[in-house]
């Protein structure tokens, strides 16, 4: 069965095989990818890439691994205890999954929209604070009436 668990899926076949695709850069290139929850190997041996400027879906059964996987792309698995990636995810020739890059700056250009809201692992304060953060240097009194304000 052919799975994103399956590290003999090839999940840029359906592409390569038609004739008449539409080659365009590689944005995102993933290499190699392995991702555990502790123990547990979830993502084995991961590769393929993402066009830049296509549309590009993660289609699977429940509990394949789509989530996870996208997951990586945004590093969210840093803010959990006992998860990680090894591998390569290549995003604009940076690899996102090594140690030595900021896992704010990945998030500046990697979003995520998710169907139900999933906050940071801190507190509501903290989780509204976060973007603001990220871009304006508010004093304490400052950043307590922004968050009240989003309240």
């Amino acid at each position: 069965m052919n799975s994103a668990v399956d590290p003999t899926f090839n999940i840029s076949s359906s592409v390569s095989a038609k004739p008449d695709a539409i080659q365009a850069p590689t944005k995102i290139k993933v290499e190699k990818l392995d991702f555990y929850y502790g123990q547990n190997h979830a993502l084995k041996n991961i590769n393929f890439e993402i066009p830049e400027k296509r549309v590009t879906a993660m289609i699977g059964p429940s509990g394949c691994g789509k989530s996870t996987l996208l997951r990586v792309f945004n590093r969210m698995y840093d803010l959990y205890p006992g998860q990680r990636a090894e591998g390569g995810v290549m995003f604009d020739g940076v690899n996102i999954v090594g140690k030595e890059l900021d896992p704010t700056v990945v998030r500046t250009r990697i979003g995520m929209v998710f169907q139900k809201p999933t906050p940071f692992p801190m507190s509501i304060y903290d989780n509204i604070a976060f973007g603001v953060r990220l871009h304006e240097n508010l004093n304490k009194s400052k950043m307590d009436e922004r968050v009240e304000s989003c309240l």
